[in-house]
Formats: structure tokens, sequence, C-alpha cells
């Protein structure tokens, strides 16, 4: 999971919400997700799903509501809610569903890198710190996102094991942005 740096609301969606009647997530067409997709992929998050760090597009995204829309409808037309997500039934958003709490660390507001490791034996990801809070909330954010699912944390530990062997060609490597940077500062 990596820090968002959110620009500015988009005039393109700040067109579209004046013209349209927004009373519900259903106004939005496939344009309007489509262009919300892309602006966030290109100018935000280096298409990078921002939960799980997997390469990401347009097609096969959706936009991520970070404070679930059933339970914050005040927040479902802010652009500031929003992040482009991969759709893996079993992580990041699609799992995370409706679930909520304050313990969970929102890549917009706090920087997950504070919060996160990585065990380089299973590829899992770990709280880092051992303040209580900072644990808790690393554990409910892995558990809400589901980011040890079998398939990442095999991802992630095949990542470590080839680099490991070669830490002067991460640098050209496009794969998982946070673990990259925690093999440099911690392996090389």
């Amino acid at each position: 999971m990596f820090k968002i740096n959110k620009k500015e609301e988009p005039g393109f969606f700040k067109k579209f919400k004046t013209k349209k009647g927004l009373y519900n997530w259903r106004v939005y067409d496939y344009k309007i997700k489509r262009e919300l997709k892309n602006y966030m992929l290109e100018y935000e998050q280096n298409y990078y799903c921002p939960y799980c760090e997997l390469k990401i597009n347009v097609e096969e995204s959706q936009v991520e509501h970070i404070k679930p829309k059933e339970k914050f409808p005040e927040l479902m037309h802010e652009y500031s809610n929003y992040l482009t997500g991969c759709k893996s039934p079993k992580t990041c958003g699609q799992f995370k569903a409706n679930q909520w709490s304050e313990k969970f660390i929102d890549p917009t507001v706090e920087d997950p890198e504070e919060y996160f490791t990585y065990d380089i034996k299973t590829g899992k990801i770990i709280p880092k710190e051992k303040e209580r809070l900072k644990v808790e909330k690393a554990d409910y954010t892995i558990k809400v996102l589901n980011l040890n699912d079998k398939r990442l944390c095999e991802i992630r530990k095949t990542f470590i094991e080839q680099n490991l062997k070669n830490m002067e060609c991460l640098d050209y490597i496009d794969k998982f942005p946070s673990l990259k940077e925690y093999l440099k500062e911690n392996f090389n």
C-alpha cells in the first residue's frame, strides 16, 4: 500500500456534477467513470492499485470509494474519497466492500509506509511499528483489504527472491513501489 497525493478535483468532473442531478451512484455512466479512473491512474497512482500495488489499467479497474458510499452517502460524490482500484474479488476494494472503521489507513491521508513492512520469507505485509494503535490500524487494514491473500503473498515473495539476487535492477522494475523501496533501504 502506498501514499496517494490527491490532486484537485478535475474540471471535467466539476462540470459533470453541475450538469447532472447527483442523487445516487447510478447517474455515473461508463464515460465519466472511465475519465475518473484514467485521471487518477495517470496523475495520482502511476497505474498501480494503491492497496495491493499491482499494475492496473482503466479497463480492469473500478472507482473505489475509500469510505463506502453506503455508509457515507454524503461522500458519494466527493472526488477526495475516490481511488482507482483493482477488481480482484479476493482483495482490495472488492473485498473491503462496505466494511469501515476509523482504524482503516486511508492512503490519501496517511502514509501507509509508516505502518507496514514485509516478511521477506513469506511475502506477507506486517505491521511495522510496535505502538499498539499503529499495530491495530495496520492489522485492520491488512485484514479488511485481504492484503495477505495467498496469491499476493506469492507474487511478492517471488518479487523479493528475484530482486534480492540482483538489487541494481530494482530501479528498472515497474512493480510494488513500496516493496521496492523497502528492499533498497534494507538490503542494498
